[in-house]
């Protein structure tokens, strides 16, 4: 067992780096089937499942492989410390699953996941804006050279007229997904990994079940192999990503997390042909030095206050 290995037991920053590309290998593949299921649905003149239905049976099945885990601990392991901040995540969660399953029925795989790497620099944003949160010069120069790479992959720079209501759906997922990450780090300090997933996946599935029962269609049987496969892919990248914040701090797992738009990247190559644009390359590096630059910025201002305070 890999946790039998000593330097497994002794290094916190290679578990979370670990457990946090494992979490971008499982997303990447999720979002590959949710392209898959797509295209072929178009390709046999069917109308593809909507975002919110294809997210619900992620989630339904995706509880399933988490059952053994619940009878194994009994009800007394569904207690959570902090029942607010599990139903801020599990709405923001819900939220950017659909909207981000969207775009990746219209959008190819790389430009998608591209566009949602501007999460971090939107929440330094709102920080600034809500919370009244100082930003350096530095930091604000990284925050505009990731939306210019943000404008490079969306391309509404060089060709006009390309502006749609499409390209906005990963940002806003992106934020959804970044107000859910700091949550994560928040409740990762009380709650266990497998109770964080079995609360977003338990309580996910019936607010998106209203909507899959009024508007949604019985999927076909080629679909509900593909279906269960999102359900375990689904657990397994939860467990990974509460795994890694619960092992090392956020800002160092930070460029493992590019790893994602690697991923998804080969898989929209190899599978639908879609070979990612010069913009979309050069956007995605940009945005990935910006948000590095935002990030290890912010490790060494929180260093020196701290030396601060210990003078």
């Amino acid at each position: 067992m890999i946790r039998n290995l000593a330097f497994w037991n002794t290094s916190p920053h290679f578990r979370g780096a670990f457990w946090k590309v494992s979490f971008c290998l499982c997303f990447s593949a999720i979002n590959g089937i949710v392209r898959y299921l797509s295209q072929v649905a178009e390709s046999i003149g069917q109308m593809p499942l909507p975002a919110y239905e294809v997210a619900f049976f992620q989630s339904l099945f995706g509880l399933v492989f988490l059952v053994p885990w619940i009878l194994q601990n009994g009800p007394e392991s569904l207690k959570t410390r902090h029942p607010f901040l599990q139903t801020c995540r599990i709405c923001l969660s819900a939220i950017g699953i659909v909207l981000c399953y969207t775009a990746f029925s219209y959008m190819p795989l790389a430009q998608a996941v591209a566009l949602m790497f501007l999460g971090p620099l939107i929440t330094a944003v709102g920080a600034r804006i809500f919370l009244k949160e100082t930003i350096s010069i530095e930091r604000g120069l990284a925050i505009m050279v990731g939306f210019v790479g943000g404008g490079f992959i969306s391309q509404t720079i060089f060709i006009p007229g390309t502006i749609s209501l499409i390209g906005l759906l990963p940002v806003l997922a992106a934020a959804c997904f970044s107000g859910a990450t700091l949550i994560i780090r928040r409740l990762t300090r009380e709650d266990s990994p497998q109770l964080i997933v079995t609360y977003l996946l338990l309580f996910t599935a019936p607010i998106l079940f209203v909507p899959t029962l009024f508007f949604g269609t019985m999927p076909d049987p080629w679909q509900w192999p593909w279906l269960l496969m999102m359900g375990g892919l689904a657990a397994s990248a939860h467990l990974c990503l509460c795994k890694a914040y619960a092992s090392t701090e956020v800002s160092y797992l930070i460029p493992y997390g590019f790893t994602k738009w690697f991923a998804s990247a080969l898989v929209g190559a190899a599978a639908f042909g879609e070979i990612p644009s010069y913009w979309t390359c050069l956007g995605a590096f940009v945005l990935m030095g910006a948000i590095v630059s935002l990030s290890f910025g912010e490790v060494r201002r929180h260093a020196v206050q701290r030396g601060s305070l210990t003078v």
